[in-house]
């Protein structure tokens, strides 16, 4: 699925999650920084009893914090991984693995490389690294892209699958449909005449 973008939108979005917490504080103690409503109320009736009010959006808050930190705790055990593949540069090379912490020194040391990475794609940057200098830096991107794939792609892909593992090919094995699909969600386009020339059927048309 390489012609597709890397999606860190899904990473990226929960940080504002965090910001629940902070609002279920600040409501508790009556602090309407974040809550414009809630300041224009205080000020029009300054002797309104609003604790039942305000027990009650903050339990709702407080549910939402909950949910979330369920939701979204695998992030947080993988965050220092995330961020070392998405900001490879500012990241400290002591809060990494051992095994990455020389390529990470290495890389962050070249300043062709720190050019690369601002203008090319975060999956054009680890792909364009030097096999042999940054084979675990590479390995190590490979395994954060394909935890952040589309579910876009994922649709898209078995719409493929419908489309080819039809009642009208009851001859499509399972190999059959893996290759079908590989060649369907890829952007590498094949070389038709070389691949004729090395199994030797290369056929002419005699109309052209």
């Amino acid at each position: 699925l390489g012609w597709q973008p890397v999606l860190l939108a899904g990473s990226e979005r929960i940080c504002p999650f965090v910001a629940a917490s902070l609002f279920e504080t600040q409501l508790r103690s009556f602090n309407a920084a974040h809550f414009p409503a809630l300041s224009e109320i205080k000020s029009a009736f300054p002797k309104a009893d609003l604790s039942a009010k305000k027990e009650k959006y903050a339990s709702v808050i407080t549910s939402l914090v909950t949910e979330f930190n369920q939701r979204f705790q695998d992030f947080s055990v993988i965050e220092k991984q995330i961020k070392l593949f998405s900001t490879p540069f500012l990241v400290d090379a002591e809060e990494v693995e051992e095994s990455l912490q020389l390529e990470l020194i290495e890389m962050q040391c070249d300043d062709s490389l720190k050019s690369q990475h601002q203008l090319l794609s975060l999956p054009d940057f680890y792909q364009s690294l030097d096999h042999a200098k940054f084979p675990l830096m590479r390995r190590h991107a490979k395994r954060m892209m394909s935890l952040f794939g589309s579910t876009y792609i994922c649709e898209q892909t078995f719409s493929l699958l419908n489309q080819n593992k039809s009642r009208l090919r009851s001859r499509m094995t399972d190999s059959h449909l893996c290759e079908v699909l590989r060649v369907s969600t890829t952007k590498l386009s094949p070389d038709i005449p070389a691949i004729l020339q090395s199994k030797g059927h290369i056929y002419l048309n005699p109309f052209i």
